[in-house]
């Protein structure tokens, strides 16, 4: 019967969904459509046409075409009853097609043909209007049909398709213009990128290649079916800054002036938590003053001006404060080359940037670096390209930076002369060799040089297959309290990567007392919580489990440094973090930290890893973790 699959997929008890109990009695064509915007799993668009007393259906993935050019694909589903045509809500998650469904169009349509693989109709809507065709896909699956426009739309006349391949227009460097013919646009220091929505869907375009930037997930969504192509910048937080628009809904819109442009993008729906609209200001001396007073860039736009893509105009003038206060030439003796080759290319993140990272976090980073060799890990031709090990710096380290003769075993050679960075200078200096990560033991050298006793525990809490940091904070919780039997207290920080650390300062009087402890501690673990804890090494037995990894404490290991950055597809960094927030962590995303995050972050909370430097150094208990003697 023709609603049997209809109801088989819904309980009228959970939904609130018309299911009637009869089937329909009424045959012929009808005339009336509906279409729903469905934010179910996937965003899509049902059409819905009325014949023989049914709705029957189709979910179109991406909406109706604008413009007779574009094929879309159209999926057929179970016919609906005629009750469908008022129906808009909430359907509850977890039942068929959960999710908020909406009227997004309805009115009468005129039947042309009707075949197994062909139906042809007009559709006599507000928003949708003309004729359309739909055929049965010969390639597709047994439901997939192709849906086309094939006649302009009477609301919309030459409207044409979204354009591909095109690149930003760029402007010329040089003094701001002001004067009531100009307009002053604010940057924000991030990558130029073109910005897709299209059926509900977003697609960020880089130099032509396209990039992931989760932060911008629910974009295509909120605007629903209105296609568009903008002009924006990212920043190395995920934030979107739009800044222009070349083509709204059929319709290019380079050639309009630069206000009319702006105008149109005012009455879109385009802020939310991770993108707004990038600001605009009268081209008044007061005004640029204000943004360089903020350390920003501006773009002079000429208030008639077309948008001329991927062609550089003297329309558009590149001026501002942050340009010219850039650390293109480093600090100090340490040059900065190149300050503008992008290192993270998802986020646009430059050399300038992470030069500009280790200036913002020096205060807090340089105590922890005092006196510790630096094992260097370089990306010189960005995160997407080969990295390698850079330990002996002594055919290239300028005299200035100190060095210091230690022994690698196991290494290529005895000895290496390791940098110890102990200024903003030597900071600068390695973020000019893309040494984007630091990385320390938990032991110092001595004034005369040689490797002195540790005087950190570190517990590398590593979440294996399965796994994610929150499994680590139920761990890093559990390792709290056994520490508290001997009144220790550790301080936990993020590896910028997938897992979490937490130091202990200690005094001791043999190296091996460290690694011992830690071991003792993380069998102990693994005996008590043997199904989400281990202390063996191997991956095939860390599946689902958090593996403890006590051999970060032998003396020719290192982990990554506190406030470094880290070598992935974001710039994120190592972030000290209170208990509380380790306590409170839910979702992986609640304990990543980009560089952007660290200034606002250390205004709230100082160095939550002070107390490694200035506290009294605790001493080991004597016996072992499992409580007998050791």
């Amino acid at each position: 019967m023709p609603l049997d699959e209809y109801r088989r997929k819904r309980d009228r008890s959970r939904t609130p969904e018309p299911v009637p109990a009869e089937d329909p009695q009424v045959t012929g064509a009808g005339d009336r459509f509906v279409i729903q915007e469905h934010h179910a799993r996937a965003l899509h668009w049902d059409l819905r046409l009325e014949r023989d007393g049914v709705l029957v259906s189709w979910a179109v993935p991406k909406g109706l075409p604008v413009d007779t050019e574009t094929l879309r694909l159209a999926v057929r589903t179970e016919d609906h009853p005629l009750e469908y045509l008022e129906f808009s809500g909430e359907i509850p998650r977890g039942e068929y097609g959960g999710g908020t469904m909406s009227i997004w169009d309805t009115g009468r349509y005129e039947t042309e043909k009707w075949s197994e693989r062909e139906v042809a109709f007009r559709l006599h809507g507000d928003r949708a209007a003309g004729r359309y065709v739909l055929i049965k896909s010969e390639r597709d699956r047994r439901d997939g049909w192709l849906l086309k426009r094939t006649e302009p739309n009477p609301a919309r006349p030459g409207a044409t398709p979204l354009p591909r391949d095109t690149a930003p227009m760029r402007g010329v460097s040089g003094a701001a213009p002001t004067g009531d013919g100009w307009r002053l646009q604010v940057r924000f220091g991030g990558r130029r990128v073109l910005v897709e929505l299209d059926g509900g869907r977003v697609r960020v375009l880089a130099d032509g290649d396209e990039i992931t930037v989760r932060s911008l997930a629910d974009f295509g969504p909120s605007v629903g079916a209105t296609t568009m192509l903008l002009d924006a910048e990212l920043t190395t937080a995920g934030e979107l800054w739009i800044g222009d628009l070349l083509f709204l809904d059929g319709r290019d819109t380079c050639a309009l002036p630069f206000t009319d442009r702006y105008a149109l993008l005012e009455e879109l729906p385009l802020a939310g938590p991770h993108r707004r609209l990038a600001p605009v200001y009268p081209a008044d001396p007061a005004v640029l003053e204000a943004v360089r007073a903020q350390g920003l860039d501006v773009v002079a736009k000429r208030a008639d001006s077309p948008y001329v893509p991927a062609a550089e105009s003297a329309d558009w003038v590149e001026a501002g404060a942050r340009a010219a206060a850039a650390p293109t030439r480093g600090v100090g003796r340490a040059g900065l080359t190149n300050p503008r080759k992008v290192l993270y290319p998802l986020t646009g993140t430059t050399k300038a940037d992470v030069l500009a990272h280790y200036r913002a976090v020096a205060p807090v980073m340089l105590p922890h670096l005092a006196d510790r060799p630096v094992t260097m890990v370089r990306w010189p031709d960005g995160v997407e390209k080969p990295s390698f090990f850079e330990k002996d710096v002594s055919r290239h380290a300028p005299p200035w930076i100190r060095t210091e003769r230690v022994g690698t075993p196991g290494g290529r050679s005895e000895s290496a002369d390791f940098p110890l960075i102990e200024s903003e200078e030597g900071l600068a200096w390695a973020a000019n060799l893309a040494a984007l990560e630091l990385h320390v033991p938990q032991w110092k050298v001595g004034p005369r040089g040689g490797r002195q006793a540790p005087d950190l525990v570190v517990f590398d809490l590593d979440p294996g297959e399965g796994t994610t940091v929150v499994e680590c904070c139920r761990v890093a919780e559990s390792i709290f309290d056994v520490l508290a039997e001997d009144s220790l207290v550790a301080y936990p920080r993020t590896s910028g990567g997938k897992g979490l650390q937490l130091y202990l300062p200690v005094t001791v009087t043999r190296a091996e007392q460290t690694i011992e402890f830690a071991k003792a501690l993380a069998e102990r673990l693994a005996e008590e919580s043997p199904r989400t804890v281990t202390s063996v090494m191997a991956k095939q037995r860390r599946r689902g489990k958090v593996f403890v990894d006590w051999s970060q404490n032998n003396t020719a290991k290192t982990t990554i440094a506190s406030y470094s950055l880290r070598g992935r597809a974001r710039p994120t960094v190592a972030t000290p973090v209170t208990w509380e927030e380790v306590r409170a962590c839910r979702r992986a995303s609640d304990l990543v930290f980009t560089a952007d995050a660290l200034p606002a972050r250390l205004d709230e909370h100082g160095d939550l890893l002070e107390p490694l430097l200035f506290t009294e150094r605790q001493r080991l208990p004597r016996r072992g973790m499992g409580g007998s003697p050791s």
